[in-house]
């Protein structure tokens, strides 16, 4: 496991999608936008998810933003496939007793996630009010592992990034990035698929690993 200074924690950031919340009806909306800009003679890009989550555009406005042409039928279905999903967003059974643990510890908590602006009102809903930061990259305009998005959760949090521990289920975007920031790092590896020893396979071991601040 990962070793922590603990001490130098104030601050923890969370990823949100399959770290916090779970879609249970996936439909992948954004994906058969792409597919259908495909079958227009639309070469799809590397950079489309990056596109569609820095900016804050709607399922139908990130198809105008791509130029993909979309039909009335076409609309309809997306917007009802998006609708399903969104409708679907669960906690997992951890999620709730970690963040209270945490936030009756002391500790600030935040969120930091690469995401489409149709899925963060949701989450918001979801969720109980314990944040005092929400990081969204369609308000950043970067995504993770981007250092932008970090630099600006380090501004919300009004903290230095020794100070802030970021966990998640992406090495690339919640533990290598941050830690190339200075942030402290852990990775939630569920099903603990990992190779590494250094991840949780629940936030609830997140809780035996800190400190009491209070």
């Amino acid at each position: 496991m990962e070793k922590l200074d603990s001490s130098a924690i104030k601050f923890i950031l969370f990823d949100v999608y399959g770290t916090l919340v779970n879609i249970s009806d996936k439909r992948a909306p954004f994906r058969q936008l792409i597919q259908i800009g495909a079958s227009q003679g639309r070469k799809p890009s590397a950079r489309d998810a990056e596109i569609i989550m820095t900016q804050p555009v709607g399922l139908l406005e990130a198809g105008e933003l791509l130029g993909i042409r979309l039909t009335n039928d076409e609309r309809k279905q997306l917007g009802c496939d998006l609708h399903a999903e969104v409708e679907s967003i669960f906690p997992f059974a951890d999620t709730l007793p970690a963040l209270y643990e945490l936030k009756n510890r002391g500790y600030k908590l935040g969120l930091c996630s690469n995401l489409a602006l149709e899925y963060a009102g949701p989450v918001l809903s979801t969720l109980p009010q314990v944040f005092d930061a929400y990081v969204w990259s369609f308000d950043v305009g970067a995504i993770k592992p981007n250092p932008a998005i970090y630099a600006h959760a380090c501004q919300q949090l009004y903290c230095s990034p020794r100070n802030v521990l970021m966990v998640g289920d992406t090495v690339a975007a919640d533990v290598e990035g941050p830690r190339s920031f200075g942030m402290q790092a852990l990775l939630l590896d569920r099903k603990q698929r990992s190779s590494s020893q250094n991840s949780l396979s629940s936030l609830l071991e997140l809780c035996e690993m800190v400190e009491y601040l209070l």
